[in-house]
This record gives structure tokens, C-alpha cells and sequence, in this order.
């Protein structure tokens, strides 16, 4: 059943190559644009406010595949953008689908991080602004280091399920594991093989992921329950 394998499994490496690039693109630019909605939520400044919140609304309330195209054909209209194959892709493609994967979980990532800041007790900020820190610092010196310790959890849940969504891709022609994995169905007029072959490797690399997010997880656990 699993014969192919034998043959195509270049095309899976280099579709697995592909998915965890664009996952690790997506996860940074997920990290930045979430903390810069975050603070934009959180600022005093009623339109600045008003416009990361309308951000993750629209972002959250339409479907990933939409967005994807969406960010691929406005920028393959305005930008020119170049087609220098990298695993399989052009950057043409992998840039829009990196570029829609990073702002599609800015949004999600921007309630983790609001959620991890109203966890901390509002003594740390009194504290900090006792101490001559002015509400910046405090910010970033006092509660933020907090709140990504926090959130690691759902930040890694996050990364976990932006592997999967990076699927979407296919769409606009990026050959990460399932477009691979259609394309040998296609050349095999039985696609049943290769997609179970496809769902084998999310399911280890998400696996590995959780492990690896546990373990960090617990001994962060432990340098604080001793540093306390």
C-alpha cells in the first residue's frame, strides 16, 4: 500500500522542509504582530484601540483560506515579487502565504498575550510605578516577561495549530506536505495512500512539538517553584 513511498519520498521530505519554514515564518510574524495588536488594544488612545480590536474581529471571524487568498493576489498585483524557487516554491508564493499564515495568527496570538497581561495582579504595575518606572518600563520589564511565561501553553498550541492551517497553502501553489502529497495521488490515480502519508507527518511533528512544549513547560515550572 505504502510502495510509493520507495520513489516519492524526496517529495515528502521536501514538502515537511517546506511546511516547517513557512510555520516558523508565520509563528515570528504571528509573535510580532500580536504583541504590536496587543499594545495597540491596550493604549489610551481610543483609535489605535478600536483599530486592533476591528483587526482581530475581521481576522478571527473569516475563514484562513480566504485570507491566504486574499494577501496572494493583492500582492502578486502590487509587488514584484520574485520567483527564486526555494524547496519547491517560488518566493512569489511562499512570501503571501508566510505574509497571510503570520497575520492570520497575529490575531488569535494578540488575545494570548491580552489574556496572559490581565492575568498578572495589578500590585505588579503599582509596584513598578513605585519604584520611578514609567508605564513603559513597566510594561516591558515587569509584566510582559510574565505573561509570555504565562502563555507559553497557548503560545505553543498556537504554533502547533498554525502547522496545520499552513495546509491551506496548497491553494496558491505552495508545495508544502499536501500538495505534495496530492500531487503523488494524482501521478498514482489514488490520492487514499498519500494523504494518509501527509496526516502521518503532522501528526509527528505535532506530536514532537507538545513533547518538546511539556518538557519546556515543567522546567520553567521548577525555576520558578524553587526561585519562589
Amino acid at each position: 500500500m505504502f510502495d510509493f513511498l520507495g520513489h516519492y519520498w524526496p517529495m515528502f521530505l521536501q514538502g515537511t522542509l517546506q511546511t516547517l519554514l513557512i510555520s516558523i515564518i508565520g509563528v515570528i510574524m504571528g509573535f510580532l504582530v500580536g504583541l504590536l495588536m496587543t499594545l495597540m488594544r491596550m493604549s489610551s488612545i481610543k483609535p489605535i484601540s478600536w483599530i486592533a480590536r476591528i483587526y482581530v474581529s475581521i481576522v478571527r471571524g473569516t475563514p484562513s483560506m480566504i485570507q491566504v487568498m486574499l494577501v496572494y493576489y493583492f500582492l502578486s498585483k502590487t509587488l514584484p515579487l520574485p520567483d527564486v524557487q526555494v524547496l519547491g516554491s517560488g518566493l512569489d508564493r511562499i512570501i503571501p502565504g508566510a505574509l497571510a499564515l503570520g497575520l492570520n495568527s497575529g490575531a488569535y496570538t494578540s488575545e494570548i498575550f491580552r489574556s496572559g497581561i490581565i492575568s498578572i495582579p495589578a500590585g505588579q504595575t503599582e509596584a513598578g510605578l513605585s519604584l520611578g518606572m514609567s508605564q513603559r518600563q513597566t510594561m516591558f520589564s515587569i509584566i510582559l516577561p510574565q505573561a509570555l511565561r504565562n502563555t507559553l501553553p497557548a503560545m505553543g498550541n498556537e504554533f502547533i495549530t498554525l502547522i496545520k492551517e499552513s495546509s491551506v497553502l496548497f491553494y496558491i501553489g505552495v508545495q508544502e506536505v499536501t500538495a505534495e502529497a496530492l500531487g503523488v495521488g494524482g501521478t498514482l490515480y489514488n490520492f487514499i495512500p498519500p494523504l494518509l502519508v501527509a496526516a502521518a507527518i503532522y501528526f509527528v511533528i505535532t506530536q514532537a512539538l507538545s513533547l518538546l512544549l511539556n518538557y519546556m513547560e515543567n522546567k520553567m515550572s521548577k525555576k520558578y517553584t524553587v526561585a519562589g
